[in-house]
């Protein structure tokens, strides 16, 4: 994803702005300065609006984001358009995405949306009937999130100096294991392994002759069924704790200390208030269809990808079953064989060529056994045709434009939705502090503090259980395997084909992680420089930190590093995940020194931002920037550079060329 161009009519302090964003492959760096309020930020947000709207619920929301210059204007209108680029299957599609906003009659903001991809139209509005406006609005939510999904946008366009917040315990967690699951996308090989699994003690169940074996046979498996399902519950119940914990823990920590912030906590149960409602009303609106060639457009997105990281094994499985094919090219079968043997004895007989007594029995057992004799065993012969035309459809999904679609239509909302019990239980219990609930607060935080121990308690004899369990399943499943069933057997291998294909993703991303992490580190961390020995990746994704060591062996605390190190250990972190995974989307940062020392700045000038993105857009001051010493090195990986200029009369910013008076030299 590249953008091409922002235009910006009437919101906030553009009056009139049409910028260019397009860049040269060689000098993939837009640089943007401005003085503090000049517009920097409102440019940031004017981007992040076009893509994904403004929440507008009242007049007075409208009126906070008109320019001040068209407040008296007979077309007072908002304006957000943004041109960008991204590709499908390998080939680029041009987008126009445009916002507009107005009020109604009753003086009620109402919105409408129009995207160009190609030539082909999506058009709605607030006007538009319900299930005509849903099924577009889809549409373009869906070719926006094949492009930049809004969940993973904070980690591409963000502001520096909130960058650090991101390592809070547990929030620090969350959100990498989020983004995990978003770049992998190998849960879905984990749900194949279950349901094979289940098909499998189903099938199990009808094999066992002894209705008493049966019933005990059954009733550890219902068992296990219900003890996975209870842990899972129990999984759930804690990270939604545990997100609740981390949302309140600023307030928490003020209430313990006696402060008041009642006009910090309005604005967050107005904020929440406005999250929820959101979620609501998407979830009304995803009950509509989308057309088919929008479902596919996100697959084909990142599909090539993964066809890419797991090409090694499965050309392996295709290269083995293609040369045991042309092998098996000349071989009868069982019954053709008998009918050329019939034919053939009897014409020889005939000619008394042969013995009257040949048994034909005994001619064709020995030519099958010669034909078995000289074919390979076939190590994958549990999976049928489909199943292999399926694994050659992948690894051909980048010429042949053919692949079976993952299941990412509904992850957006479906992340949304887990959220929204924690966002009520927030509002509930801000809106009781507001009350002069502190003590409430304190409470609440502090049980659901001991409710995380006793449910991590519960989940670890959960987790004991289920392996007795699992032992008592597998006598009887020793005990199935000794009488032949090729069904039985499929299912058998499918269950660990799948889970070693999802432990081999993940791996895989793993290891690379792990690897460019250190490198990077090494690079940019001022305070550990050449001294990042290891940075070590947990296995489990249900409980995921990163750890790093020094070279001595000993573990270098996250949360004892200053700003300076919490900020570039983050944006190494965002930089290397956005690499490795699924979306290439441009990276915008606002105030992006941040809190860094003279020597961090210029590790991030000459190691981190020229090869951070393939389009990469910096907001920034003449103290973030220097004319003297910090722009020289950035220059040649410059494209544009443009200077935010406060109108203070006319009450707008206007743009010009180079950075602070300093032209670009091409």
């Amino acid at each position: 994803m590249i953008f091409k161009r922002i235009r910006v009519s009437n919101y906030k302090t553009y009056l009139s702005l049409d910028l260019d964003l397009s860049v040269d492959e060689d000098r993939p760096i837009i640089l943007i300065g401005g003085l503090n309020g000049g517009g920097k930020t409102t440019l940031f947000e004017a981007i992040c609006g076009a893509l994904y709207g403004l929440k507008l619920n009242t007049k007075a929301d409208f009126m906070e984001l008109l320019n001040n210059g068209a407040v008296n204007t007979a077309k007072q209108e908002i304006s957000l358009e943004v041109t960008f680029t991204g590709k499908v299957l390998g080939q680029e599609q041009k987008y126009i995405l445009k916002r507009m906003y107005i009020l109604n009659t009753q003086d009620r903001p109402v919105e409408s949306v129009s995207l160009n991809m190609n030539g082909n139209m999506f058009i709605y509005g607030t006007a538009t009937p319900p299930a005509q406006r849903a099924q577009s609005e889809q549409q373009v939510n869906k070719i926006i999130k094949a492009n930049l999904p809004q969940e993973l946008s904070k980690y591409f366009l963000f502001d520096a100096m909130q960058s650090s917040e991101l390592l809070k315990k547990n929030v620090f967690a969350q959100t990498i294991r989020d983004n995990f699951e978003n770049v992998l996308g190998f849960k879905k090989y984990l749900q194949l392994k279950r349901t094979a699994e289940r098909l499998q003690q189903e099938w199990a169940q009808q094999r066992l002759k002894a209705e008493q074996e049966a019933h005990e046979y059954n009733t550890l498996v219902q068992q296990k069924e219900g003890l996975e399902l209870a842990r899972e519950e129990n999984l759930a119940t804690q990270d939604t704790l545990y997100k609740y914990i981390a949302s309140v823990k600023d307030d928490y920590d003020a209430a313990k200390a006696g402060a008041n912030q009642t006009a910090a906590i309005a604005k967050k149960i107005t904020d929440l208030a406005d999250k929820i409602n959101d979620i609501v009303r998407r979830a009304v609106e995803y009950t509509n269809s989308i057309k088919t060639f929008v479902e596919d457009i996100e697959v084909n997105v990142f599909l090539p990808k993964l066809a890419s990281i797991l090409s090694q094994e499965i050309n392996n499985i295709l290269r083995i079953k293609d040369n045991i094919s042309k092998e098996r090219e000349g071989v009868y079968s069982l019954d053709l064989l008998k009918d050329l043997t019939t034919k053939i004895v009897g014409y020889l007989k005939e000619l008394s060529l042969c013995s009257v007594n040949v048994d034909e029995d005994n001619v064709v057992s020995h030519l099958a056994a010669l034909q078995d004799s000289k074919q390979k065993e076939d190590p994958y012969a549990y999976l049928d045709e489909d199943e292999v035309m399926a694994l050659r459809n992948l690894m051909n999904s980048g010429k042949t434009n053919q692949f079976i679609a993952l299941d990412k239509l509904r992850q957006d909302l479906e992340a949304q939705i887990v959220n929204l019990d924690t966002l009520r239980a927030q509002k509930s219990t801000l809106e009781s502090t507001q009350l002069g609930g502190n003590e409430m607060l304190i409470a609440k935080y502090e049980l659901a503090e001991k409710e995380i121990n006793t449910l991590k308690e519960q989940e670890g004899k959960m987790q004991v259980e289920i392996k007795k369990l699992e032992n008592k399943i597998h006598h009887f499943d020793v005990q199935i395997q000794q009488e032949p069933d090729v069904k039985y057997d499929t299912l058998v291998r499918l269950k660990p084909l799948f889970e070693d294909i999802a432990d081999s993703l993940l791996k895989k991303k793993k290891a690379l992680i792990e690897t460019e992490m250190q490198q990077q580190l090494n690079m940019l961390l001022i305070s550990y420089k050449g001294h990042v020995g290891k940075v070590e990746l947990s296995d489990s994704i249900n409980n995921f930190n990163i750890k790093l060591y020094h070279t001595a062996g000993n573990e270098i605390s996250l949360n004892q590093l200053n700003a300076a190190s919490k900020q570039i250990f983050i944006q190494v972190l965002l930089k290397v995940l956005r690499n490795l995974g699924d979306y290439n989307p441009p990276v915008m940062i606002d105030t992006v020194m941040g809190v860094l020392d003279n020597e961090s700045r210029d590790a991030l000038m000459e190691e981190y931002f020229p090869q951070l993105a393939e389009q990469t857009i910096l907001l920034c001051t003449t103290s973030e920037i220097r004319i003297d010493s910090d722009y020289v090195k950035l220059e040649p990986f410059v494209s544009k550079t443009y200077t935010l200029v406060r109108d203070v009369e006319n009450q707008c910013t206007n743009v010009e060329d180079g950075y602070f008076g300093v032209p670009l030299n091409s």
